[in-house]
């Protein structure tokens, strides 16, 4: 697949989500804390919605590689802010910068793989 007009470097995306319900874990003990799985997820989200309106029709993307760093807990209830910066296009091959946030604590941080497929459903 050829590059895709509009999705260069540069693009980048934002969410915030309040920690609760399925984004925490509670096996740690006491009322959990926001889970490793449930931050990787809104990193990848985020790196998808960050492009998905310049896809053309009937593509996708699905990511294919991950590497995170889960730096420091967040209780639940917290406000965190997951940013992504697509940094690389080979083809139909995607990279990004990944980070998430509590305001000026970095909850975790990474690089996100993602390739632009066709959708089949």
């Amino acid at each position: 697949m050829d590059t895709i007009e509009g999705i260069r470097p540069g693009l980048a995306g934002h969410l915030e989500r309040i920690v609760d319900g399925d984004l925490l874990t509670h096996h740690v003990g006491g009322q959990g804390t926001f889970s490793t799985p449930a931050m990787i997820g809104l990193m990848e989200i985020t790196s998808h919605r960050s492009i998905e309106r310049l896809l053309p029709e009937g593509h996708t993307t699905v990511g294919y590689e991950v590497h995170v760093r889960h730096l420091a807990p967040t209780a639940p209830g917290a406000t965190i802010e997951v940013t992504t910066r697509l940094t690389e296009v080979k083809g139909n091959k995607l990279y990004f910068d990944v980070e998430c946030r509590e305001g000026d604590k970095l909850l975790g941080s990474g690089i996100h793989k993602r390739a632009i497929v066709p959708a089949r459903f």
